[in-house]
Order: C-alpha cells, then sequence, then structure tokens
C-alpha cells in the first residue's frame, strides 16, 4: 500500500514501493546496501539448496553449522521485530530463516539412505540459467514500474494517502528493549560458533566436494553490505552504539566466512591431485593390462610358426 512521509525530502521511490520514509544520501545508500545485502543472502543459500538436492547428499554441511545457524537467526528476527530496525533488517531476518528451515529439512531427509538416489551433475543448464534470469528480470521489472507509477501517484496526490509507519522509539529501560537486546547478543555466540563446526568438519573431510563455495563467498557479500548499510545510516555514536549486537553479528561471521573459503581452495587443490593420481594409476593398470595381453598373444603365435618350420624342413628333406 502506497503511503507518504511527513518529510518532505522523502524519497517517493522507495516509499511508494517499500512503505518505508528514507530521507537523505545517507538514508537512500543505507537502504541500497540493505535490499544488496538481502538479495545477496538469498543468493548465498540456494547454492548450497541446489547442490544437496541434484547430489541427493548432504553430508558436507556440519549439523552444528546449520543448528546454530537457524537458532541465531531466530533471535535475530524476533529481536529485529521487537527492537523495530530498518525494514531491510526486517526482511533480511526472515529471509535467513526460511532458508535454515529448508537446510535443515533437506540435511534429515538426506540422511535416510532411501533418499540418497543416484546424484546428476551440479553443472548449471541452459534452460536452468533461463528460467533464473527469467524471474530476476520479472522482480526488478515489478519493483521498477510500481516505484515508478507509485511517486508519480505520490506526487499528484500526495494528501490523499495516509502516512507511512513509523519506527519504534523505545526507552532504554523498557522491557521491550531489554528483551530485544538479550536475544539479539544471544544470537552472536550463535552465529561464531556455527562456523567452527563446518571448519572443523571440512579440516576431517580433507575435501571440497559437496561443499558450495558460493555459498560462503555470497554470506561474505551478504555480511559484508548489511554492515554497510547500518553505517551509512547515520554517524550518530547512540545509533551505532545500539546496533553493536547486530554490527558484531554480521563481521565475526564474515570472517570466519572468509577462512572456510580459503578452507575450500586448499582441499579442491587436493582433491584435484587425487583425482589426477587415480588418472595415472588407472593409466598405468590400462597399460600394463595391454602389455600383458601382447605378451600372451606372442607366446600363443610362436609354436604354431615353429610348427610351420618343422613341416616346411621335413617336406624339403623328402624332396631331396
Amino acid at each position: 500500500m502506497v503511503c507518504r512521509c511527513e518529510d518532505s525530502n522523502y524519497n517517493k521511490f522507495i516509499a511508494g514501493v517499500f512503505q518505508q520514509c528514507i530521507t537523505g544520501t545517507s538514508g537512500v545508500t543505507s537502504f541500497i546496501f540493505g535490499w544488496v545485502s538481502i538479495v545477496s543472502w538469498i543468493l548465498a543459500c540456494l547454492p548450497q539448496i541446489r547442490a544437496n538436492y541434484l547430489v541427493k547428499r548432504s553430508e558436507a554441511m556440519s549439523m552444528v553449522f546449520i543448528l546454530c545457524w537457524i537458532v541465531g537467526d531466530t533471535f535475530n528476527l524476533i529481536a529485529c521485530f521487537i527492537l523495530g530496525q530498518l525494514f531491510t533488517q526486517k526482511v533480511l531476518s526472515i529471509v535467513y530463516v526460511v532458508f535454515d528451515v529448508i537446510l535443515v529439512s533437506q540435511h534429515f531427509y538426506y540422511l535416510k539412505p532411501k533418499n540418497q538416489t543416484q546424484g546428476s551433475s551440479t553443472k548449471f543448464k541452459a534452460l536452468e540459467s533461463v528460467v533464473y534470469v527469467f524471474i530476476a528480470a520479472s522482480l526488478v521489472n515489478n519493483i521498477l514500474w510500481g516505484g515508478f507509477y507509485n511517486s508519480f501517484g505520490l506526487g499528484l496526490q500526495e494528501m490523499t494517502y495516509g502516512l507511512c509507519p513509523s519506527s519504534l522509539d523505545l526507552s532504554h529501560k523498557s522491557a521491550q528493549y531489554i528483551i530485544g537486546n538479550i536475544l539479539a547478543y544471544a544470537a552472536i555466540p550463535l552465529y561464531v560458533t556455527s562456523r567452527p563446526g563446518q571448519i572443523i568438519k571440512n579440516h576431517k573431510r580433507k575435501t571440497a566436494v559437496g561443499l558450495s563455495v558460493g555459498m560462503f563467498c555470497i554470506t561474505i557479500s551478504g555480511n559484508g553490505t548489511q554492515l554497510i548499510s547500518l553505517f551509512a545510516m547515520t554517524s550518530d555514536s547512540s545509533y551505532l552504539v545500539s546496533q553493536i549486537p547486530f554490527i558484531l553479528g554480521a563481521l565475526l561471521p564474515a570472517l570466519c566466512d572468509v577462512f572456510i573459503v580459503i578452507q575450500w581452495f586448499v582441499f579442491s587443490q587436493y582433491d584435484k591431485k587425487r583425482i589426477n593420481r587415480k588418472e595415472m594409476i588407472d593409466s598405468d593398470s590400462k597399460n600394463a593390462g595391454n602389455d600383458v595381453e601382447l605378451h600372451a598373444a606372442n607366446i600363443s603365435i610362436m609354436p604354431i610358426q615353429g610348427t610351420e618350420t618343422l613341416e616346411s624342413s621335413a617336406i624339403t628333406s623328402e624332396h631331396k
């Protein structure tokens, strides 16, 4: 529903599409990076969900990682709504939980042997790429069309629309503020402890097979753009202090994700060496087999040649 803002300098495009009052360059910058973070997180989980579905396995993901992630994201979701965080933060927290549920469901589903059927290649097919492009283009088109149409309507008949919902202004001593911050801070150790579980599992497996590096690369982008969104909103120190749990909740996991990406590249090289070594062994075995077959063929031919020589000698003797 289209709404208007009390401040006359608000961005009509954003108000027309997202029903949020954003003013000034810093506000628009924060909003844009907030949505880049949302898109990054949507794209981050899809590669791993897709890989699990195609290979019919989920053992590459640490259960500790997934469970800590979903509990932390649930705390973060509740805290965002209790504390009245930015609209993009609320959407992002919902996206987190939805994808967490999908990953957990996949993990338990593929634990059953009957569901571990023969997987297929994880390479992108042309038709699949076309579908992704079509969906993305449709979303962008709807947002742009809705934004321009609604902002035009706001420019003509602004006072006919109701006011956009305002953000919460909570007292630091209120129960709502205290509970929200407890949940927000409780999510931090869960986010941080989720990564070591995955790092340890990667170290034990010594392989990158089944682990989507794309997921962790994009989570770094998602956390990074979320940090930019928070810092770009305002330079007010009191605001930044109130955002400390959300800042730490994005910064610390991003640092751990960098380490996981490094692990992936290291173990990918191990995998390539193992494959090359196996191919060399298979090639040597095949060549050795061919040599044995050739030697056996020569042995079987020699008696025939000897017999022909004896028969030839006997005929010559008789002739003489």
